[in-house]
């Protein structure tokens, strides 16, 4: 895609993919080489940052997002788990909204992030800092 449409884009502009953390975590189910796609679009992200960066001054970054229950997640199949699980576990207790993704999106792609570059950002409520769920049965055997 940059090879194609980084000449034309104006220096200071900005490209964004979408990836998910199974690209770093086990999530059972979410196979059939998703995972490994995501993780090579994360290593992309930063090369392309460095190279477009390099030779048309745009920047590209990633938005890492929490499970959201859009018709195409819907094709996992336990999406609504997941929706679930990221209530229950994630710092923040809410279900995450698509405007939200969207809004991170509109601000990597804004001149308030002109010098962010090659990152990974998370819009996933705080999940993805949990190593433990606060609902594994290790805690609930521990709080009893």
């Amino acid at each position: 895609m940059m090879q194609r449409f980084g000449p034309i884009m104006n220096p200071g502009g900005s490209a964004i993919s979408l990836t998910y953390i199974a690209s770093e975590h086990v999530i059972p189910g979410y196979g059939g080489g998703m995972s490994s796609a995501k993780a090579a679009l994360e290593s992309d992200t930063k090369m392309l940052a460095y190279e477009a960066g390099r030779k048309h001054q745009v920047r590209v970054n990633t938005i890492s997002a929490g499970p959201l229950g859009s018709r195409a997640a819907k094709a996992i199949g336990f999406i609504d788990d997941m929706i679930r699980y990221s209530y229950a576990n994630a710092p923040i207790q809410k279900e995450l909204a698509a405007q939200e993704v969207g809004n991170v999106a509109a601000f990597l792609c804004s001149p308030l992030a002109s010098a962010v570059t090659g990152h990974t950002m998370y819009v996933d409520n705080g999940l993805n800092i949990m190593g433990l769920a606060t609902d594994s049965k290790t805690l609930l055997e521990r709080d009893a």
